[in-house]
């Protein structure tokens, strides 16, 4: 299992790498065309993930090869999940082969022509995932693809998500370039952000109206921003000296109830595409630090709406950072794309809304601090923006 545990270790899409991986137990093992189709139970730190691969003799992950895509969807097309799994819904038209798509993170997702794609998830959590779970309720809603189909494997008694099928979106631009287009030409984003926010409000609608909502306390709400604080702090020593000001923050919230709904869990500029007359949601997983159970629970949408106005601060400042050159007024650039967003949503700016916004900027301080040391400042500036 040596050979399993190095290729694991050195997969973008493996999750635990500051942990030595002590041992690989093979689940489900299906021959496709020459290669293995294998779930691993990866056991590290006393702790094991489930995680699906596609591998070779040397046990080299494949899936990302042309001459391994084509057998793979064919078998999906002909109902029969590569050896193992069940297939609900329809996954036709993949048998004329594909393409992986390049640079993702935490799965693998397949072009087959301009007809659908598939996305196969790489580490699995027991009960339906999210991204079926919920684009299968809205499949009428114009700002997603929609789902075709998706296979499952009962594991332990226990049911996981393996893939998913869904409409491809041909001639689409990555929301995030999209964004830096217009930030490197020191250019408006004002119309492009509003009709984002358009679309973002479309979607909570048809999640709220396919789905049930829930009424909580406002205090509630606020005692989970201060869990997460409390976390977010034993990673980023730098949050000490505001730890204070943001509990103030989060205290003075006040009373009264907010309804909660599912939302995407997860959204910014690198989670939507631009098509020629709108914008198109997409990866409704959540975030994958979080667990599956608490990405599936209620929240409020404006977690998603501060995850947008972060992308779009993050935006202004990426091109200067990169060595080329963004807008003159980084500040005023976001402000203006900013109040568009929010007006294409059509919700205002509120303690609450600020409050998720704050949230969403410690996180990120801690995600520059393990990953870009140099980028800190970024999200430092909105929490001392926000702190006033």
């Amino acid at each position: 299992m040596n050979a399993l545990a190095d290729m694991l270790a050195r997969s973008r899409f493996y999750g635990a790498k500051s942990e030595p991986i002590d041992a690989v137990d093979v689940v489900r093992e299906a021959e496709v065309d020459g290669v293995r189709l294998l779930i691993l139970r990866v056991h590290h730190g006393g702790r094991s993930d489930l995680y699906q691969v596609l591998v070779d003799a040397a046990d080299n992950d494949v899936l990302h090869h042309p001459a391994v895509i084509r057998p793979y969807g064919a078998a999906l097309t002909a109902g029969t999940p590569a050896g193992f799994g069940t297939l609900h819904g329809s996954a036709e038209g993949l048998d004329g082969g594909g393409t992986a798509i390049q640079g993702e993170q935490s799965n693998t997702s397949l072009i087959f022509g301009e007809q659908a794609m598939v996305k196969v998830f790489r580490r699995l959590e027991a009960g339906q995932n999210p991204d079926v779970e919920l684009l299968s309720q809205i499949d009428d809603c114009p700002n997603v693809a929609p789902v075709r189909g998706w296979v499952t494997e009962t594991i332990d008694g226990e049911e996981y998500t393996l893939a998913m099928v869904q409409d491809f979106v041909p001639d689409a631009d990555d929301g995030w370039r999209y964004a830096l287009g217009f930030a490197s030409l020191g250019a408006s984003f004002g119309a492009e952000a509003s009709l984002l926010g358009e679309a973002t409000r479309n979607v909570h609608s048809a999640l709220a109206d396919a789905l049930p909502t829930e009424t909580v306390d406002v205090a509630d709400l606020a005692r989970s921003l201060e869990e997460h604080l409390d976390h977010l702090l034993t990673r980023a020593p730098a949050l000490a000296e505001y730890a204070d000001a943001v509990r103030g923050t989060y205290r003075g919230l006040g009373e009264g109830q907010h309804e909660v709904q599912r939302i995407h869990g997860d959204l910014h500029l690198g989670q939507v595409l631009r098509t020629g007359d709108e914008y198109v949601l997409i990866d409704f997983e959540g975030e994958p630090a979080r667990p599956l159970a608490e990405r599936r629970r209620p929240d409020s949408a404006l977690r998603d709406v501060a995850g947008v106005i972060r992308s779009i601060d993050y935006a202004a400042h990426f091109p200067a950072r990169s060595g080329g050159q963004g807008p003159e007024d980084p500040a005023a650039w976001v402000a203006e794309a900013t109040d568009a967003f929010l007006d294409g949503y059509g919700v205002e700016r509120s303690a609450l809304l600020d409050a998720y916004v704050l949230d969403k900027a410690l996180y990120e301080v801690v995600y520059e601090t393990d990953n870009r040391p140099d980028w800190v400042d970024i999200p430092l500036d909105a929490v001392r923006r926000l702190l006033g």
